[in-house]
């Protein structure tokens, strides 16, 4: 059975979406650009094998590409709604049965050529012959084309699956970060208010079964939002009066997403870097709007630039963009800049919907 191992090779294990299907979606985007160009060409082809360049026969074109597109189109809605029926099943089975299904609408395109032939073609009679070498025709660059379109989707599932390793990896990183300094934050209370200490901890319990239990990376901004709200409350409880926060949020989508604890450690810093260090304290602006297709969230804070903690890797702030970079793309940013009095932080990053 090793040759089925080679010309199916076993799929990369992932868990995104329709990663692992056996075909790409044939309904739209790449996959249904690729099938239409592929069978014109094949068409043209056909053409000028049987006619040559010199007498070019473009009515044999337009007869032959008429009779290709349908069954190249239909095969492609066939399989399309079939993707998922074929997940359960071995490629082996997978790649027959599309076969399958090519020749037997190779076989149903023919007899209603031939069919219609006989309708209005005056005292044409019905032959099987046209049918029969429709699926003859097809069944060749059929195999060829199914085999291209797995083996192209099999390489956007070890893609997926690459950057689904990648994206986990930098999620492990950033949990023990907030869990620790978390732990640092009810140490420093427990010496002066045990009784507040004892509030913070049962906060963080419910923070902690949001932030840290999530098994997804992508989560709606409206839960982020949500954690990054009691976060706060918990440092208010910490520094009192000293904290104070302005939330302006827009109308940024109901089905906008961000990696989970993205913002959190940006307000973090805001509060560690910018409140802690100013005996009055101040105030920290957190902005969450939408531009066209592209989410912008902005972070200021006051810093006393007398007064500055150890700048130390800046691992936090690294890792938030490497995750925007890894699920929207090269074009989500992470920038910071300081004024004289304040320090700006701004995430922005597209969406689709």
């Amino acid at each position: 059975m090793a040759w089925k191992e080679k010309l199916f090779p076993p799929p990369a294990p992932v868990s995104l979406y329709e990663a692992d299907y056996f075909l790409p979606d044939l309904c739209r985007g790449e996959g249904l650009l690729a099938i239409v160009v592929i069978t014109e060409l094949l068409a043209l082809l056909l053409v000028l094998a049987q006619s040559g360049l010199v007498g070019f026969d473009w009515l044999a074109l337009g007869n032959v590409s008429m009779m290709a597109m349908w069954i190249s189109l239909a095969s492609a809605l066939v399989l399309c709604k079939c993707n998922r029926w074929l997940l359960g099943i071995s490629y082996l089975y997978s790649a027959l049965i599309s076969y399958a299904v090519v020749l037997s609408i190779a076989f149903a395109v023919g007899v209603a050529a031939e069919w219609m032939m006989v309708v209005y073609g005056f005292g044409h009679v019905f032959d099987i012959t046209l049918p029969l070498e429709t699926v003859l025709i097809t069944a060749i660059p059929a195999g060829i084309l199914l085999r291209y379109l797995f083996i192209q989707q099999q390489l956007r599932v070890q893609q997926r699956a690459e950057l689904q390793s990648r994206i986990e990896a930098l999620q492990s990183r950033i949990r023990p970060h907030f869990l620790f300094n978390s732990m640092n934050m009810i140490a420093s209370l427990i010496g002066s208010d045990a009784e507040k200490a004892e509030r913070v901890v049962e906060n963080l319990a419910d923070l902690f079964r949001r932030a840290l239990s999530d098994s997804h990376t992508l989560i709606p901004l409206r839960e982020e939002l949500a954690l990054c709200r009691s976060y706060i409350s918990i440092e208010q409880m910490r520094l009192g009066d000293r904290l104070e926060v302005k939330w302006e949020v827009g109308d940024y989508g109901a089905g906008a997403q961000i990696p989970c604890l993205s913002l959190q450690p940006i307000l973090e810093n805001a509060v560690y870097h910018g409140i802690q260090l100013m005996s009055e304290g101040g105030l920290i602006e957190v902005k969450v709007k939408r531009i066209k297709e592209r989410i912008s969230i902005t972070v200021k804070n006051p810093i006393n630039p007398r007064i500055r903690h150890n700048k130390g890797s800046k691992m936090s702030m690294d890792n938030v963009r490497r995750r925007l970079e890894a699920h929207f793309g090269p074009t989500a940013t992470v920038k910071s800049r300081s004024t004289d009095d304040h320090y700006i932080t701004t995430l922005d990053y597209p969406q689709t919907w």
